[in-house]
């Protein structure tokens, strides 16, 4: 599965996907300083999933299948 984890998604969480054959790509490290409206277009030009858990997207999933883009939100408790 080809995975963009923002720069607030646990790292634990990014080193397990990669354990497990994904290709991720985790904002922190891979994309230093791109800007979210970047990332959302590196992920539909790369059919990406986008992890993020930034607390102001929980409660909010957004899922765009037309484009290539699914956006899920998490909340780490």
């Amino acid at each position: 599965m080809r995975i963009l984890a923002d720069e607030n998604f646990p790292r634990p969480i990014v080193e397990s996907l990669r354990a497990e054959g994904h290709d991720v790509l985790w904002a922190r490290t891979d994309l230093a300083g791109t800007s979210d409206t970047g990332l959302l277009d590196l992920a539909e030009s790369e059919a990406r999933i986008v992890l993020n858990a930034d607390k102001t997207w929980v409660g909010h999933i957004s899922i765009i299948t037309e484009e290539g883009i699914q956006i899920v939100a998490a909340r780490r408790r």
